[in-house]
């Protein structure tokens, strides 16, 4: 899901334009919303993508 929206390295997205183009991945699925945050989480997790103190995600990797 990360990849679909952080489609390279070096794409920053706002907090809320990340989470809600990841909700837009799956407008059908009643956990859209907690599909998207756990997708964010994970990612920054295992170091895909980082949040700057800005608020804007960006991916590294």
């Amino acid at each position: 899901m990360i990849l679909s929206v952080f489609t390279s390295i070096g794409v920053q997205l706002s907090v809320a334009d990340a989470y809600r183009q990841l909700i837009d991945l799956n407008p059908d699925n009643q956990y859209a919303k907690n599909k998207a945050a756990g997708s964010l989480g994970g990612a920054v997790n295992a170091g895909t993508i980082i949040l700057h103190e800005n608020g804007y995600y960006e991916r590294i990797r």
